[in-house]
């Protein structure tokens, strides 16, 4: 079982270093699709009321959802459009670094591809863990300091053993964790 920080620094996981990043559409990318279906996938399973995509990126996860009620919240400008090409709803907020209140929760949270950028991937399952009853989350699959993030905006990386454990240190039951090529995906609930 392994958990990894992989940076010292937080500027990654600011809106700062994110501002004038490009959009990136996910769901075109043949090595992104796959994660993004097996998440719909995931959520589709547990039939939820209602989802928020907390970390949504263009809307490509939330294009796929209709008819479940579902809504998102990113924090990069370039993703705007995204969402309006797609017809998803979605704000423009930073979530992560502030962990409010006052944002308008689902009965699933997805943060696919989001926990490995942030500074306190554990404070923010904790929160989301506060306000939901099932989390879709995935991160890329055992990342080392010593082998370098995938990515030069990752903070951490886990084994599979290591990512079910930040779930069920907050109370989570993991009901599937699977990898899809590079990345891991992880459905859990709350636990009674």
């Amino acid at each position: 079982m392994a958990e990894y920080r992989l940076q010292e620094t937080n500027y990654p996981s600011t809106y700062a270093y994110h501002e004038h990043r490009e959009r990136a559409p996910h769901l075109e990318q043949p090595w992104q699709a796959a994660r993004l279906h097996k998440a719909f996938d995931m959520i589709k399973s547990v039939n939820p009321t209602s989802v928020v995509d907390l970390g949504c990126g263009d809307g490509g996860l939330l294009s796929l959802l209709p008819p479940i009620p579902a809504w998102g919240y990113d924090f990069q400008n370039s993703n705007v459009a995204g969402w309006v090409e797609r017809g998803v709803t979605a704000e423009q907020r930073d979530v992560f670094n502030d962990l409010p209140e006052d944002i308008r929760w689902g009965e699933l949270a997805v943060a696919t591809e989001v926990l490995e950028h942030l500074d306190d991937p554990h404070a923010a399952v904790r929160w989301i863990g506060d306000h939901v009853r099932y989390i879709v989350a995935s991160s890329p699959d055992n990342e080392k300091p010593e082998e370098g993030a995938d990515h030069d905006s990752h903070l951490w990386g886990w084994d599979m053993a290591g990512y079910a454990k930040l779930f069920t240190d907050s109370g989570f039951v993991v009901v599937e964790h699977v990898l899809v090529d590079w990345s891991q995906v992880i459905l859990v609930r709350k636990e009674a």
